[in-house]
């Protein structure tokens, strides 16, 4: 059998990445789709070949996937406080998807991998975990053979929790008792692989250790070194904001909403991953702050 070839969207961010390793490293060929040419510089020497363009435009993304077996989507909008898009998940995840999803079946693509995210009942609603959830549907009616993938969490959201353990106060949205077990990239990127020719419809993932959001932050603190001080802030607070903000900052207000309910259900998928929570907290307190 030939080698599949293979476009990866959204190989500059914290999973995406690490795939590409893993399918060059398998010397597969790939084909990487960017936004920006700031991202396609990231990939010089890693991808087979780079294509500029943003799939969130009508088209632009269409001659991307000539010649592509599987189409591996990564691409989403961040959930980093660092908020420089105001565009709402809806406007980024939906419909780069959707211009993704088109473009692989004009070119006669195969299949179609996706990386989605875990829907909590407690947090489905979400703009953000719907915008999922509807590619989801388009990738189904599509008649590609198809997988997704759905963490509960990528460790490389957590990053700022680092930020506040250094600063010396944590905040963890309602009373930091609901659970979950995010998951490191590698171990995301690692069920992308697997799923890349064949496999399960849905591959729920999560990491090694079910842990209390509270439990979370102090980890971080100890990461860094300082007792853990921790104060709680009202869910209420962060959604009566999302609503005053929808007008004027979809994505602020969208992130807002998401991680009011998140940070009060319960998120918990199969331990399928196996790199712990505490090393990678370890590592970037190990970093400078500027590298993080």
């Amino acid at each position: 059998m030939t080698s599949p070839r293979i476009l990866l969207a959204g190989a500059t961010g914290a999973v995406g990445i690490e795939l590409l390793r893993l399918l060059r490293g398998q010397g597969l060929f790939v084909r990487t789709l960017s936004r920006t040419e700031e991202n396609a510089t990231r990939l010089s020497g890693l991808a087979s070949e780079i294509v500029v363009a943003d799939a969130a435009a009508r088209g632009a993304a269409a001659g991307a996937a000539h010649g592509i077996d599987t189409v591996v989507s990564c691409l989403g909008a961040s959930v980093s406080l660092t908020l420089r898009e105001r565009r709402g998940y809806h406007d980024v995840d939906l419909v780069a998807n959707t211009g993704l999803l088109e473009a692989a079946k004009r070119a006669g693509a195969r299949r179609f991998v996706y990386l989605s995210a875990h829907p909590g009942p407690g947090y489905a609603h979400t703009h953000y975990l719907c915008a999922h959830l509807q590619v989801e549907e388009r990738v189904r009616a599509s008649g590609l053979s198809f997988s997704f993938v759905r963490p509960t969490g990528i460790y490389s959201a957590l990053a700022d929790l680092i930020a506040m353990a250094r600063a010396g106060l944590g905040t963890v949205v309602g009373d930091g008792r609901a659970r979950t077990n995010p998951v490191h990239p590698l171990d995301v990127a690692e069920a992308l692989a697997e799923v890349l020719a064949e496999g399960p419809e849905v591959v729920p993932v999560g990491g090694p250790d079910v842990m209390t959001r509270d439990a979370v932050m102090r980890l971080a603190f100890e990461a860094v070194g300082k007792e853990a001080r921790i104060a709680h802030v009202p869910a209420g607070l962060l959604r009566s904001t999302s609503v005053l903000l929808a007008p004027v900052h979809p994505r602020l207000s969208d992130l807002l909403e998401f991680v009011a309910a998140v940070m009060t259900s319960d998120s918990v998928a199969p331990a399928r991953g196996r790199r712990p929570l505490r090393a990678w907290f370890e590592e970037l307190a190990a970093a400078k702050p500027a590298e993080m």
